[in-house]
């Protein structure tokens, strides 16, 4: 990649035509209804399904523009036109990455195959353009975030292709597993002995997706379990200096998240109706702000009911219900991506033994100057090699991979299954299911989404898959795909086919009753550490289990006692019971009692501060991460703090850059280590374990008593350090609150939280992901879905509309509202009434 700059002087965006689409379908053929009600959520009803896609892009405009423009951006690589070079890398990603050529493609794949599915979303863009226009125009005032004050542009017309596009960049970061392959070349580099010290792919807690009725048979093959399985260090070691280590840095920028789902069938309600939880883990500078709507044409005849929450970028309910069934998401972690090291010379590279010509691409990105208006700065010049049918080239300051720099002069090939053009339904495919049949054929139609997708309908519930995931050759030295791989064989690269259906994760949990899942192991494929001995291979880096575990206790917990009732499942939702802290305060316990008669241990022993910490964390308190909490405070540093004593120095340099964007698989990894789980662990734990854990108290101790002035458990609390923030939740650039919250790396009700920057431990622990919303939900005697929720913030980026953060309290304390789905109950709401007319 070469990179030029140069002063120059760009417009943002293209001078279109508005009027040629804001209303591609001629006019209404009835009028179109927009109730308001007390939570800022519009319930939109239109004569047919059109109008209402078409009111839904007006009104979603009118709400989140700021949020819709820098989507779109973002998805173009165009977000440094306004918001200069801050925002470099994330142009890059997405000019490499391509999302803009390959939501094309989607786009023209559905116009061409599903021309009714695509006039829906014609009309919704159309309905968005008919607002841009007004802002453009000055017809209405510039939105949140437009004015002089703040960044200072107008918005953009859209095309029919932007939806995709966002969908793509969408997919693409909620797929990545290449920080994770990236992560353990550079480390196979830098400390290949600890490495396969490490089992990296077992869990911290066992759990599986999957109840125990539905998992897959035994492995087919029989290996024994031990360390070095994986073989991180098949490949030759690389040179890896300085320079590469900056680099790995921006992996901080590409975090995959997590969430939860469960589902109970109704012999375990307290009314005989199935129930269902969900609550998506997002970030809020990655997805923003999720949009509650209802859209209901189904009234005059059309076609949708449905209300929830949708993603501000493309059309269509996420997670929420229609007449029938109801549903909610959480990232299935399943590989979709891989990384092979190829030759590449003189506009060719050798692939599997084929040489394959090469094509490359100039891109220029444009990054805003001080003072500048948008879209006028200097010009950055990115160079990209495309190698057609297998992926592009990545550069690495983008992830920091070593491998350009590998012997030979090889480079990195990164595939994705979404480097082509494929359905791009999205959560649109959902919203008119009519039964769990229905629903599960949805998810199969659904390839391009790498969701655990849970429902329910008044009968029962479902747990379904339908990734793209490819059917690898069997796991062997040399083309492990959780790493980067020898190129030049032909069994490393992707066979024509899919993993089918029966080997993705699915149940309807006849026999057990309920499901679960938090991003964990479906199958339990990483319970031993290892991956060879699978009956096939669907991915190795999943959430450490700790949720899981605890979702499933709880479940469990409720339906032995029976009649569940949708607060018990909200208080589950909201529980900040760390398991952590149940894996390690024993240990801590017992090296504690080891100083008094170990004499390796005497500078420990005795101290006050230590026993202070001792008393507080294991004996007085509850283990529950709540603001109010001294305890919480006290363990959440020694946690990471023992971490450290564990690892750092085994890890080096990649210590404070992993633990930056990846906190909890570290975490696991010191917890796994101290728990015995590894064989050769006492390669990672110089010294012993209770000179370790004792080591890292002590720092909790010494750090305490400088920011606190002692290890006194009256004088902090948990809230003196840890917030979240909802920078960039209505769109990049613009700040909103930051608040104290529950909740750590291992609960229920999760968030991770920053704690080292630049090494030291951090002035605050700033969350910038957690529980984008939260719903659970049943059915009234009728059969008909009912949700309870609760969302970060408001629903409408408009500081005058009185429903900007009117539901941060709520979101925060844990209080939920009903979402009003009948006609009757929105209007007792006394809604705000808008008449919309094409």
């Amino acid at each position: 990649m070469s990179i030029a700059l140069t002063p120059t002087a760009c417009t943002s965006g293209e001078d279109v035509d508005i009027r040629d689409n804001v209303n591609p379908h001629g006019a209404v053929d009835g009028e179109i209804t927009i109730l308001v009600d007390d939570m800022g959520i519009p319930h939109i009803y239109a004569a047919n399904d059109l109008d209402l896609f078409w009111a839904y892009g007006y009104r979603i405009a009118a709400d989140r523009m700021l949020q819709l423009d820098m989507f779109r951006r973002r998805a173009h690589g165009r977000l440094s036109e306004v918001l200069g070079a801050e925002t470099t890398i994330e142009d890059q990603q997405a000019r490499i990455f391509n999302w803009k050529h390959w939501g094309a493609l989607d786009a023209a794949l559905m116009k061409d195959q599903e021309p009714d599915r695509y006039a829906l979303i014609e009309a919704w863009v159309a309905g968005i353009n008919r607002r841009v226009a007004e802002v453009r125009s000055g017809e209405v005032a510039l939105p949140f975030g437009f004015g002089p004050e703040d960044l200072d542009y107008l918005p953009e017309v859209w095309s029919v292709d932007d939806p995709f596009i966002i969908q793509k960049m969408a997919g693409f970061g909620l797929d990545q597993t290449i920080q994770f392959e990236v992560f353990l070349t550079f480390a196979n580099t830098l400390l290949p002995e600890k490495l396969a010290a490490i089992e990296l792919f077992k869990p911290g807690r066992r759990t599986t997706g999957v109840p125990p009725e539905d998992k897959p048979q035994t492995a087919s093959i029989t290996l024994p379990a031990q360390p070095g399985m994986c073989r991180v260090d098949a490949l030759p070691p690389r040179r890896v200096g300085p320079e590469q280590i900056a680099q790995l840095r921006t992996l901080a920028r590409m975090k995959p998240l997590g969430s939860n789902n469960w589902a109970v069938d109704g012999r375990f309600t307290d009314n005989g109706m199935p129930m269902l939880a969900g609550d998506p883990h997002l970030g809020y500078d990655f997805s923003g702000l999720l949009y509650a709507v209802h859209l209901n044409s189904k009234a005059a005849g059309g076609t949708f009911d449905v209300i929830g929450f949708s993603f501000v970028g493309a059309p269509g309910i996420a997670m929420g219900h229609n007449d029938k069934v109801i549903w909610s998401p959480t990232s299935a972690f399943a590989d979709v991506m891989d990384m092979w090291e190829v030759a590449i010379a003189d506009g060719e590279a050798s692939v599997g033994g084929k040489t394959v010509a090469t094509e490359t691409r100039t891109e220029v990105i444009v990054l805003r100057g001080d003072g500048d208006k948008a879209g006028v700065g200097e010009e950055k010049t990115v160079e990209i090699t495309d190698v057609p049918g297998y992926g592009v080239v990545m550069p690495p300051s983008l992830v920091g991979s070593p491998i350009p720099i590998a012997q030979g002069g090889k480079e990195v090939l990164v595939g994705w299954t979404g480097f082509k053009a494929r359905p791009a339904r999205w959560f649109l495919e959902l919203d008119r299911v009519q039964s769990l049949d229905e629903f599960d054929a949805a998810a199969l139609r659904m390839p391009e989404m790498t969701y655990n997708f849970m429902a329910a309908d008044a009968t029962g519930i479902t747990y379904r898959v339908g990734v793209e995931v490819p059917d690898r050759s069997p796991v062997a030295e040399g083309r492990e795909p959780w790493r980067t791989m020898d190129g030049d064989d032909p069994t490393a690269l992707w066979p024509t086919t899919r993993l089918p259906p029966e080997k993705l994760p699915h149940s309807r949990a006849v026999e057990r009753g309920w499901l679960a899942t938090a991003n964990n192991d479906p199958f339990g494929f990483t319970d031993d550490g290892v991956l060879e001995n699978d009956p096939w291979y669907y991915g190795a880096f999943f959430a450490p289990g700790w949720r899981a575990a605890a979702i499933e206790e709880g479940v469990a917990e409720m339906t032995a006692a029976g009649n569940v009732t949708l607060e018990k499942m909200q208080a589950l939702q909201l529980n900040v019971h760390s398991n952590l802290a149940d894996d390690l305060l024993p240990v801590l316990a017992e090296s504690w009692a080891a100083a008094a008669t170990d004499p390796a241990l005497a500078d420990y022993a005795g101290r006050e501060d230590l026993q202070t910490l001792v008393t507080l964390m294991v004996d007085d308190w509850d283990r529950e991460m709540t603001r109010d909490s001294a305890g919480a405070l006290a363990f959440h540093a020694f946690a990471h703090l023992v971490t450290g004593s564990v690892l750092k120095d085994d890890m080096s340099l990649l210590y404070g850059i992993v633990m930056d964007a990846q906190p909890v698989y570290i975490l696991k990894m010191a917890m796994n280590a101290l728990a015995g789980e590894y064989p050769n662990g006492d390669k990672i734990i110089q010294g012993g374990r209770d000179l370790v854990v004792l080591h890292g108290l002590a720092e909790t101790a010494d750090w305490l008593a400088q920011r606190f002035g002692s290890v006194d458990p009256e004088g902090y609390r948990y809230s003196d350090m840890r917030k979240t923030a909802f920078y960039g939740g209505y769109g990049l650039g613009m700040d909103l609150p930051t608040v104290p919250t529950d909740g750590g790396e291992s609960t229920i009700n999760v968030a991770a939280a920053t704690f080292l920057e630049s090494g030291e431990i951090a002035e605050s622990w700033v969350s910038h992901w957690g529980p984008i919303e939260r719903m659970t939900g049943g059915f009234d005697d009728a059969g008909t879905p009912e949700a309870y929720v609760n969302f970060p913030m408001g629903n409408i980026a408009d500081k005058a509309s009185g429903h900007f953060d009117d539901q941060l309290d709520g979101w925060v304390n844990g209080t939920y509202k009903k979402l009003r789905f009948t006609r009757e109950e929105i209007e007792a709401s006394d809604p705000v009434v808008v008449k919309l007319t094409r």
